[in-house]
């Protein structure tokens, strides 16, 4: 470690150019993770069927008022045909049919908008925050039974309301600022730097977007402000919650002339884990059945 601070001793401005520009690399790396695996991100591949390759984009979220595109794109080969078999979740509900057919689809997603040609179908939107339909998606080559993509296993959609684009960029942005400042934190401990005043700026940046940027958004989307601990088990809500209390207790270790680097460490390994975890799992879910949920006012 102290070989590390005589290369910031020697070369300051440029060892924190190269700190800053790391941890900016590190939170990108990790935001298109949680953007890529998120269960809200639409359901990407390709397949191989009889007639060639086959490539599909199934939306996983929604707002209300907008129905849900399951898409095979084109060039679509000549000869396949399909349908999807869809119900609402946790309903009472039989399973429904819908063909596959040839169109032009349109949806969008944090601002912009994609048009996708091939073949698809459009489920009717829901009309319930946080509802959620699951089905399958049924591909026919001509070559047997048609079969599913995803197997045995259903793709889950969720509806929401729509979020004002101000608020979810404001989020976006302090998240990603807290998320930066929390491995810079990290790097300058590292290098035994002067690290106290990130520490408080990672702090104070993930209060405003996790704490309170966070719930305006999840207000606008399911009509609730925190559906974590004590009041739920979202599991979004209560990773940021870890997060916080970790930096707490790194705040608290290195209060006034203390230097304690190993808590910043451990601070800066969970925040890590926390945004390795796939974003809005376990989250928001309405019930058919009961005719309400966790996480959303329905």
């Amino acid at each position: 470690m102290s070989s590390l601070k005589e290369i910031a001793n020697r070369k300051p401005r440029l060892t924190s150019v190269l700190l800053w520009a790391l941890a900016v690399i590190l939170t990108l790396v990790c935001f298109t993770y949680q953007d890529k695996t998120g269960p809200t991100y639409p359901l990407e591949g390709s397949l191989q069927v009889e007639q060639g390759t086959l490539q599909y984009k199934f939306l996983r979220s929604e707002n209300i008022g907008t129905d849900l595109k399951i898409m095979l794109l084109d060039p679509v080969p000549e000869g396949v045909s399909g349908y999807v078999q869809y119900r609402r979740f946790k309903s009472n509900d039989d399973w429904s049919a819908m063909p596959i057919e040839l169109g032009e689809f349109e949806f969008s997603r944090r601002g912009s908008t994609e048009f996708v040609e091939g073949m698809g179908a459009e489920l009717p939107s829901l009309q319930e925050r946080a509802g959620k339909y699951e089905y399958f998606v049924y591909i026919d080559d001509g070559s047997g039974e048609p079969f599913s993509v995803t197997g045995d296993k259903p793709v889950f959609a969720r509806y929401k309301a729509a979020v004002p684009m101000w608020a979810l960029l404001l989020h976006i942005l302090a998240i990603f600022a807290s998320m930066a400042l929390a491995i810079r934190t990290t790097l300058e401990a590292l290098f035994d730097g002067n690290y106290k005043w990130m520490l408080w700026a990672t702090i104070i940046s993930l209060l405003i977007g996790g704490f309170v940027l966070g719930p305006l958004v999840q207000w606008y989307a399911f009509g609730v402000w925190w559906s974590g601990v004590p009041f739920g088990y979202d599991r979004t809500d209560n990773k940021v919650l870890v997060e916080l209390v970790f930096w707490l207790l790194a705040a608290f270790l290195n209060r006034g002339t203390r230097r304690n680097r190993w808590s910043v460490y451990l601070a800066g390994i969970v925040t890590l884990i926390v945004y390795f975890i796939p974003h809005s799992l376990f989250g928001s879910e309405y019930d058919y059945r009961t005719g309400s949920g966790h996480g959303t006012a329905g």
